[in-house]
């Protein structure tokens, strides 16, 4: 079976082939969850009812304006001007995905390997493409920074800034300079499209390919209605301890909802060994849903939701269904380094060696990351205001 291709070049050149970086004459208004699948959940004429997290207010819209954040996948071109063009690529991705939803919806079931292809990469985007993965990948950033500055000490943090800048620094901006990155979370970074769309190119061929290689159940409602959200592919795993998070290569189901009627479940291979020793030979299969497999995936999927749910405007959520708090910053599990912290720095004897930050390393004599390897001053970062 061939591999799943995006028509993505090399990292060193990672926009799309056959897409052209065309520059972008105003603010675009680009959609984060895609049009043909919100239609699933709208009515006649393609109105969808927006619920605002944790609950108030509702609203009726149309499916044309949910979803939409200004500029959200533009990136940065050589020339200094923004482009769309990993939104003409999602584009491309999401024709094919529609054709095979339409499908679905309409009865036919189970799908060729080649409309499993289609359908999972659109879903690996999808689950890809959304706000959490870019607030996750700042959450990461800003707690790198926060442990290597944190860890090395107040001190070196003056003598890197004097470095970097060439002048002196006081004792009142040394004091707001560490509080602000060290405070919990670390410093708080600007959003970076250009990151974020590379985390897609890099991870949808695989996470496509694993979710085209594993059972499908599709669930069919007849009364009980299903809703979803701004971030709709939900990820489960079983046995988990609250402290820990649930990954792409980890989690034992994959939960979306394809319409206010169908919901899709998807389990790696791998589950299916409590049931047969020949795991290939379990086909794709549909059953009647259950108000509680219904109430189970409208759970999962407000869970999942950072500010709105979307349903059918005839439909009320279940009284039973929780909905969460809303969200902007990332909800990763991480490890607490607060004890890491320390204004005399975890190696006090250590001096600061004075080199200039950001300046290449070389990989045969590194000796592992540094305060010298933290850029200065820290790219994407948001001052507060003094």
């Amino acid at each position: 079976m061939t591999p799943l291709k995006l028509g993505i070049a090399p990292q060193t050149n990672w926009g799309p082939k056959k897409v052209e970086e065309r520059p972008m004459q105003e603010t675009r208004r680009q959609h984060t969850v895609s049009k043909f699948y919100l239609k699933g959940f709208a009515d006649d004429n393609d109105q969808i009812s927006r619920i605002a997290l944790p609950g108030e207010p509702r609203i009726t819209l149309s499916i044309g304006d949910a979803s939409v954040i200004k500029d959200f996948y533009s990136v940065e071109l050589p020339t200094g001007e923004r482009s769309d063009m990993f939104e003409q690529l999602f584009a491309q991705i999401e024709g094919p995905a529609s054709g095979v939803l339409a499908a679905t919806l309409g009865g036919k079931w189970p799908l060729s390997t080649e409309e499993k292809e289609q359908l999972g990469t659109w879903i690996a985007l999808q689950q890809l493409r959304g706000e959490e993965v870019r607030a996750g990948q700042n959450h990461i950033s800003a707690e790198f920074i926060r442990l290597v500055i944190g860890a090395s000490g107040k001190e070196p943090l003056r003598r890197h800034i004097e470095a970097a800048e060439g002048r002196t620094v006081n004792d009142e901006e040394l004091d707001a300079e560490w509080r602000d990155i060290t405070k919990p979370g670390g410093p708080t970074l600007a959003p970076d499209p250009a990151e974020h769309v590379r985390t897609i190119v890099e991870l949808a061929p695989g996470l496509a390919a694993y979710l085209r290689d594993s059972h499908w159940t599709l669930h069919r409602f007849q009364r009980r209605a299903l809703v979803t959200c701004d971030h709709p592919v939900s990820m489960a795993q079983a046995d988990r301890e609250p402290w820990e998070g649930v990954g792409l290569a980890t989690a034992d189901i994959f939960s979306i909802p394809l319409s206010r009627r169908i919901g899709l479940t998807i389990q790696p291979r791998h589950r299916l060994e409590q049931f047969t020793t020949d795991t290939g030979s379990v086909p794709d299969f549909a059953i009647d849903g259950t108000t509680a497999t219904a109430n189970s995936i409208n759970q999962q999927t407000v869970r999942e939701a950072r500010r709105y749910v979307y349903l059918h405007p005839a439909d009320v959520l279940d009284a039973r269904i929780r909905l969460p708090e809303p969200t902007t910053t990332s909800r990763m599990v991480a490890s607490n380094i607060d004890n890491l912290i320390s204004e005399e720095g975890l190696f006090p004897l250590q001096t600061y060696s004075g080199r200039r930050p950001q300046t290449p390393r070389d990989a045969d004599t590194s000796d592992g990351i540094t305060l010298a390897d933290v850029p200065w001053p820290i790219p994407r970062r948001i001052y507060p205001a003094r």
